[in-house]
């Protein structure tokens, strides 16, 4: 159900950004775009002195106003929505897949912006500036859009462009893509290249988690080598090393950026990671008091969680700004497979053992309970069993799922844990042996 922007919900941040939602509605009113109501309707809110007075003093009051919109209306904070502009939820320049879209091209406009303006502050790039470099991207969203993003993403893609361009990863040779024909057409050398190879298809995002590409203008991508994987490791590798043709993953940079090459090697230099402990308690409860986990290794986290209620359970490398990516239960299910021998169930059939562990099933509950003991040696079944039955099918799918898989690398070796824990962060990571090069840049 939509939520309006009165109850104090405008003296809040946007979740998703952190920016003051006080300011995003005095950016739309100075910038003349339009604000969504309750209704659906979209009304423009007049650039006076009196409607930025009324925002000013309710930051201080916290007192519900009215604005007057360009035709004389008036509209309370009740009547305007809580959209994604504010954090809130639906499509636009605001969250989800959608917002991802448009901040990804954003930044190709900001990187080519800032190649050829590289001692500018970032005041100095005002939205007649940027719109001045749209002949060097190809993206699939509306500029409109791309200058639209918030100041804190804004200053994300400032900062990454500095950071891509010193670097030495970019020139003025080269064209910034997202979602464009050229950039497609990557991914689809790489589905042919596994094709001839005999290997079963690889996702996008494991292979080269590439969310935008640097092209020069004289290369076509249709041209790569596909006639094997490691063939198109060569070449993919090569365009990089010579500025060809270059991916790059971003995450959110608030202050100080970090850039990563990975898989620059071949065969590619993937981890060997080390487990340290698993965590299946909340950080101040128990057991009973999260249904996730945490497997703790010599370089980070991996949390183990449900994607959504009786959905795919995953896990997710833990970072600050993003989460670093993750695997989902068909990987896990095949690392567990190649290094224990174990056959875990698929994704419908452990909701099944949830839902009849709810209904009391006490062979579902046993099994269940076998692998918490492994996790815990000293439980005791009763109490185990007078938990479970105080918990919600959805809870016991997901805590089964985590349970599952760590007590797996509890009870087995450590050679063994530390082989599937480095499988399951190198696959999220998308850095694994089959794997192509790209550069990360993150917080």
């Amino acid at each position: 159900m939509a939520t309006n922007l009165g109850s104090g919900e405008l003296a809040k941040a946007n979740g998703k950004t952190g920016e003051a939602r006080t300011e995003i509605l005095k950016r739309l009113i100075k910038k003349n775009q339009p604000v969504e109501l309750m209704t659906g309707k979209k009304v423009k809110f007049k650039n006076t002195k009196d409607n930025l007075l009324l925002i000013e003093k309710y930051i201080k009051d916290r007192k519900n106003f009215s604005l007057e919109d360009s035709t004389g209306n008036f509209y309370a904070l009740t009547k305007i929505k809580k959209s994604a502009v504010f954090g809130g939820g639906g499509g636009g320049a605001g969250g989800g897949t959608e917002n991802t879209a448009i901040v990804e091209s954003a930044q190709c406009l900001w990187l080519a912006a800032v190649l050829h303006n590289r001692s500018k502050p970032i005041e100095f790039f005002t939205d007649a500036v940027l719109s001045k470099y749209k002949n060097y991207i190809k993206v699939d969203k509306p500029l409109k859009d791309l200058l639209n993003i918030d100041f804190t993403w804004k200053t994300s893609s400032y900062i990454s462009a500095h950071a891509i361009i010193k670097g030495g990863y970019v020139n003025k040779q080269m064209v910034f893509h997202r979602g464009s024909p050229e950039m497609k057409e990557i991914y689809k050398a790489k589905d042919r290249a596994f094709k001839n190879s005999g290997f079963s298809k690889f996702t996008d995002d494991k292979w080269n988690p590439g969310d935008i590409w640097a092209i020069k203008k004289s290369f076509n991508p249709k041209k790569f080598d596909d006639s094997s994987v490691k063939s198109l490791q060569r070449d993919i590798l090569d365009k990089f090393v010579n500025k060809v043709c270059v991916g790059i993953s971003l995450k959110k940079v608030v202050k100080n950026y970090k850039i990563k090459e990975i898989n620059i090697k071949l065969p590619p230099d993937v981890g060997d990671y080390k487990v340290k402990d698993i965590q299946l308690e909340s950080a101040a409860g128990n057991y009973w008091s999260s249904k996730g986990g945490t497997i703790v290794y010599d370089a980070g986290k991996l949390l183990a969680k449900d994607n959504s209620q009786f959905g795919t359970i995953k896990v997710e490398i833990s970072g600050k700004t993003a989460r670093g990516g993750g695997a989902g239960w068909t990987y896990i299910s095949d690392a567990a497979k190649q290094v224990y021998g174990v056959n875990f169930p698929r994704t419908p059939l452990l909701a099944a053992d949830a839902r009849a562990m709810q209904a009391g099933d006490a062979k579902t509950i046993d099994k269940f309970f076998k692998m918490y003991k492994i996790c815990y040696p000293g439980g005791k079944k009763q109490d185990f069993v007078t938990q479970l039955s105080e918990k919600d099918g959805a809870w016991i799918h997901a805590k089964y799922g985590v349970t599952m898989i760590l007590s797996l690398i509890k009870g087995g070796s450590k050679i063994k844990g530390n082989r599937f824990v480095t499988k399951l962060v190198n696959y999220a990571g998308s850095a694994t042996e089959d794997s192509s090069a790209y550069i990360k840049v993150y917080e």
